[in-house]
């Protein structure tokens, strides 16, 4: 005996029209979320700093070191722009921080992001560099300087500057001088970080530039620490040098003079390098001072090639100059020693003027070798005042 079973309905084949309905619904779902999602990020501004952000890669002809920038800034929003002096003397890059209420305004610089690096040939008189020989030097293969003082009163926290001397390889009497300044007090170059990053928008930006224009330049490597500016304040015990002041005069020399302190800085290449030999109290004794191109100021230039002569003998103010040959755009350097402070602690003191020409002798043979100068030539008095 058999049963028979009704067949079930067949299955219900499926409309393609309602498919491509649905499917038309999750494209146009999705779409319209983009659509949304594109929406809100031009509304909260985020077209405009992606904008602003990726122009800093072509910012300034190109030459803008625009990573070392964007570290520097921390996300802050910035514009960069192009200066130049009317006769092209020099050249600057200018990056300041976008205000959106009013970015006219930048130029107050309170609470906002000031960047300017300024290049010009190392041979332009008419640009000279804010350099000093307390300095801290850049290192790593540059010559170079850094000036952050902690400790000066009512300081910015975010006022800095950095020197740079660049020589051009193949091009005879041929070099790049270059600065930065930053100016804010949104950053804090007390922290090491801030000082190596703002090294890295000067190195960055003067190195492109230079190829820019032609200039083979003779780079270092990247920075990674950087020290903050010695002041009178910091002398420290003269047995201790061990940097700029160091193998300049022996212990009984130094005896014989009077000299107790020193202040110095880290050994290495500066546009202008210096020692100060101290009393007993830090108060300056023997200056030793060493300039190169542009560190070499047009006033100080015109002072000693005017108060320069060749006479023979002893400088009545202990004052003493020696010049150098020197490759690229640096071509000259100098180097003096003066006796600032002897009528105010060492007064009762003969001056020993073998003994301060030798010191300058070696003084000046040591910081030209490291610049690749030639050898110092004879001592000739000048006038130290």
């Amino acid at each position: 005996m058999s049963t028979d079973t009704a067949p079930g309905p067949a299955p219900e084949t499926p409309d393609p029209s309602r498919r491509r309905g649905r499917l038309r619904l999750a494209a146009g779902l999705t779409g319209g979320a983009a659509f949304l999602a594109g929406a809100l990020f031009w509304v909260s501004g985020g077209w405009d700093a992606w904008r602003h952000d990726g122009a800093l890669d072509s910012a300034c002809d190109g030459t803008l070191a625009a990573g070392p920038v964007r570290e520097l800034v921390g996300g802050a929003e910035v514009t960069a722009d192009i200066r130049r002096d009317r006769i092209g003397s020099w050249w600057q890059c200018r990056v300041t921080e976008v205000d959106a209420d009013d970015a006219d305004d930048a130029d107050d610089g309170a609470g906002r992001i000031d960047l300017r690096v300024t290049v010009s040939e190392a041979g332009d008189r008419l640009f000279d560099i804010d350099a000093s020989r307390t300095d801290a030097p850049l290192g790593h293969g540059w010559t170079g300087g850094f000036a952050f003082d902690p400790d000066r009163e009512n300081a910015d926290r975010g006022d800095a500057t950095a020197t740079l001397l660049l020589d051009c390889r193949g091009k005879r009497g041929g070099g790049l001088t270059a600065e930065v300044r930053a100016r804010t007090d949104r950053l804090d170059f007390g922290r090491p970080e801030a000082r190596a990053r703002l090294t890295a928008v000067l190195t960055g930006t003067a190195t492109a530039y230079a190829r820019q224009t032609g200039c083979e330049a003779v780079e270092g490597g990247p920075v990674t620490e950087v020290g903050v500016s010695a002041t009178a304040w910091d002398h420290e015990p003269f047995g201790t040098v061990s940097g700029s002041c160091a193998g300049i005069v022996d212990a009984a020399t130094a005896g014989r003079w009077g000299v107790r302190t020193a202040v110095e800085t880290a050994p290495g290449p500066k546009p202008v390098e210096g020692c100060v030999l101290g009393g007993l109290r830090g108060a300056p004794l023997y200056e030793f001072t060493a300039s190169y191109g542009a560190g070499l100021d047009w006033a100080t230039r015109e002072r000693l090639e005017d108060r320069t002569d060749d006479r023979k003998g002893d400088a009545p103010d202990g004052g003493y100059l020696l010049w150098a040959a020197c490759p690229g755009g640096t071509k000259r350097a100098a180097y003096t020693v003066s006796t600032p402070g002897r009528a105010y602690e060492t007064s009762e003191l003969a001056l020993d003027h073998p003994g301060l020409r030798a010191a300058l002798q070696r003084f000046a043979a040591r910081s030209a070798q490291a610049h690749g100068c030639g050898l110092p030539g004879t001592g000739r008095v000048y006038d130290a005042g």
